[in-house]
């Protein structure tokens, strides 16, 4: 799997654990090591529309996807529901949980469950067009994957707690 990560002002060590999270979740959605070996990932942080996105790339086959760009607006992680302010550790964990969230729809978009077509998003072939951001929560893509990714984070942290202790060195020289 081919991933990048373009981002400014993210410390490395966040951006390592977005690396081992791609791989993390891929393998826990059930994704082939044959076919993540396949898998292109872009993931841009910057000011976007929402809090995350996942999208088939521009020029990617649609039919069956490989090359995927995730969005994720690091910007509208800083406050949580209740409008308490994240920093550090927590916000860290608020862009891993989002990430993981987007290769919840990364998946879907490799199984043919979720594709985009010239009628729009479709899962399972039924264009879900949601009048309003109730109907969006209940869209059957977007319950799979925000069931998933609180467990996919959870898993994670507890592989990243390992890996942590292992890479110390390397994970701290560029702090």
């Amino acid at each position: 799997m081919k991933i990048k990560i373009h981002s400014k002002h993210i410390p490395f060590k966040l951006k390592a654990a977005m690396h081992s999270m791609c791989g993390y979740a891929i393998s826990s959605l059930g994704i082939s090591d044959r076919l993540a070996k396949n898998l292109n990932l872009t993931i841009h942080m910057g000011h976007h529309a929402c809090e995350g996105e996942a999208r088939v790339a521009k020029d990617s086959n649609r039919y069956r996807p490989r090359d995927f760009k995730i969005y994720l607006d690091h910007h509208r992680m800083d406050v949580d529901d209740y409008n308490r302010t994240l920093e550090g550790t927590e916000w860290g964990h608020r862009v891993l949980k989002t990430l993981a969230h987007e290769l919840v729809h990364v998946k879907q978009y490799i199984r043919g469950e979720l594709s985009w077509r010239d009628a729009g998003l479709l899962w399972k072939g039924v264009n879900h067009n949601p009048k309003n951001m109730l109907h969006y929560y209940d869209l059957p893509y977007e319950i799979e994957a925000n069931g998933r990714e609180y467990g996919l984070l959870f898993g994670f942290l507890l592989v990243w707690t390992d890996l942590e202790k292992k890479f110390e060195k390397e994970l701290n020289i560029f702090e």
